[in-house]
């Protein structure tokens, strides 16, 4: 008999490591009035088109519902330059919450009276924020949303990367995903060193330690408006898996960072002088690109509850 006829091809969906949902992912331009949301990347982000913010002019409560949502939805929203003055940048974000101060000895307050943040690399020598992470998941509530405003970027370099939790999450085999939802992990603030390194002080940095003790969360975390599954535990501040032993813990965590990174996931947004942007920070994890050698690179950022 031929070895031929014997042959049966393999089944290609099942033999292959699983892709992302085309159905499920499928983006398309969205529009409420003369303003149009267009998707950024395929499974992430969205150009925000016809819309401008002034403080003290009205925004009806329709529009905001459709951003807000649009927030939801695309994972993040961008605002390109003149959409929204540096002056009006704090006033904007309460379309989608209260802003909250939320910073340290190396991203001050923007003024005395700012509830927003300043991170410049002028005088901010710190670089934890190029590392993997979701803002502030070593609290018991990190903030909703966060909000940037380029004041001043390099000529080339400076991006932030966002990578899509949700689906990085879908790439895994249901029955390893419900293992993992029995798993919980620490999140430490200074498990890469954020405290260690923005506080100089021995007092400060006792008593940013005492306000930030190590906390034990999720390892896969369910949005609370969305319903959607996310990986939560983040490069960044994850310490150790539960449970289980180094070893485990630590290739567990490799898998999980590993799928944050892949490029299918994620989208890299390029700056531009002027440009805001905010992002669902219960499901985007987000890092900055350090490659832009001694250029200037100021942001104001406000923390949204």
């Amino acid at each position: 008999m031929s070895n031929v006829a014997a042959f049966i091809p393999l089944d290609t969906d099942t033999r292959q490591a699983p892709v992302l949902s085309p159905r499920e992912y499928k983006r398309e331009t969205r529009r409420h009035g003369a303003i149009a949301l267009e998707p950024y990347a395929p499974v992430l982000g969205a150009q925000v088109e016809g819309f401008s913010f002034e403080a003290g002019a009205p925004i009806d409560e329709e529009t905001r519902r459709f951003l807000y949502k649009g927030l939801l939805d695309y994972g993040f929203l961008s605002f390109a330059p003149g959409s929204v003055r540096e002056a009006d940048f704090e006033t904007f974000t309460t379309l989608f919450g209260k802003a909250r101060f939320s910073g340290n000895p190396q991203a001050p307050r923007t003024s005395d009276k700012s509830e927003a943040n300043a991170i410049d690399s002028q005088y901010k020598k710190t670089r934890t924020n190029y590392i993997w992470h979701i803002d502030q998941a070593y609290r018991p509530n990190p903030q909703k949303f966060t909000a940037l405003f380029a004041l001043k970027v390099p000529s080339r370099g400076g991006d932030t990367v966002f990578a899509n939790a949700s689906a990085a999450l879908s790439l895994l085999d249901p029955k390893f995903v419900s293992y993992l939802e029995t798993l919980t992990v620490i999140h430490d603030a200074d498990t890469q060193g954020l405290l260690s390194l923005a506080y100089q002080d021995p007092q400060g940095l006792a008593e940013a330690r005492a306000k930030n003790p190590p906390l034990e969360v999720p390892l896969i975390r369910v949005h609370p408006e969305t319903g959607r599954k996310q990986i939560y535990a983040n490069e960044l501040y994850a310490q150790r898996i539960l449970g289980v032993s180094r070893s485990v813990s630590d290739h567990l965590l490799g898998i999980l960072f590993d799928l944050i990174k892949l490029p299918e996931v994620g989208a890299t947004y390029v700056w531009e002088e002027g440009s805001v942007l905010i992002w669902d920070n219960r499901t985007v994890h987000h890092r900055g690109v350090y490659n832009y050698d001694d250029q200037r690179r100021a942001l104001h950022r406000a923390v949204i509850d």
